[in-house]
């Protein structure tokens, strides 16, 4: 493997920072995957029912759940399984 003399002009705490990030991303990614197969499982009729009790109509509820799963994944595991029915 060729030595790449671009990198070694990097200082090395700038280079741990790029490899935080790229772990942290890959993870993100990895919730956000796992998130999206959570989400297509949930079942239309318990989140009618709970977008009901909230007073909310179902488009809303609907957003703040597809919220969930872009933007914060880790947690849709937790949300989402009040609306996954057994099998």
């Amino acid at each position: 493997m060729a030595l790449d003399h671009g990198m070694l002009n990097v200082p090395l705490e700038k280079r741990r920072k790029e490899n935080e990030l790229f772990v942290r991303k890959t993870i993100f990614n990895n919730a956000k995957a796992d998130a999206k197969l959570l989400y297509d499982l949930m079942d239309n009729r318990l989140i009618k029912a709970e977008a009901k009790r909230r007073g909310l109509k179902l488009s809303e509820f609907r957003e703040v759940l597809k919220d969930i799963r872009d933007f914060k994944p880790k947690q849709a595991p937790i949300v989402f399984k009040k609306f996954i029915r057994a099998a």
